[in-house]
């Protein structure tokens, strides 16, 4: 291949995304051009213990596979100075994540019913129905009540 001029940058940080044994998928924080990222893919490739590296221009990635432990190998590419190696960010507690669904889903049923209808109003309206369907059923002491309730306690906006 023609050298492009492209040369890695010692400085580049690279992100762990998966890591095993003997392979890591590798996540360049800053873009790269796709002649930059081959060329670091291809310097990455001459370390000690490395089998190959894949670059995936098309997500900024790259993936090396290594005969030895790849943790070695990793620490052998940040100790010379071919990058710096940084953990992904910790992802937000399942809890935050269920209110901000739950935010957004509410959110756009008032967009698209504009302002009529709301998830909490549209919740109830379900177990209403579901009350109503119980009743028709005959299950009038439990489910119904269970579900009128519910429901009740979601219509009401005192």
């Amino acid at each position: 291949m023609p050298d492009s001029g492209a040369r890695p940058d010692p400085t580049h940080k690279l992100v762990r995304v998966h890591v095993i044994e003997k392979r890591a998928r590798l996540r360049v924080e800053d873009p790269l051009s796709r002649e930059q990222l081959i060329a670091l893919a291809d310097q990455l490739a001459s370390t000690a213990g490395v089998d190959r590296v894949l670059a995936r221009p098309s997500t900024g990635s790259l993936i090396i596979e290594a005969h030895s432990s790849v943790a070695d190998v990793l620490k052998t590419i940040e100790d010379a100075g071919l990058a710096t190696l940084a953990n992904p960010p910790k992802q937000p507690p399942v809890s935050q994540m269920v209110q901000l669904g739950l935010a957004r889903a509410d959110f756009d049923l008032q967009r698209q019913t504009e302002g009529a209808l709301d998830l909490r109003t549209a919740l109830g309206l379900m177990l209403l129905a579901g009350a109503i369907l119980q009743l028709a059923r005959g299950q009038i002491a439990g489910p119904a009540t269970t579900l009128a309730a519910s429901a009740l306690s979601l219509l009401d906006r005192k």
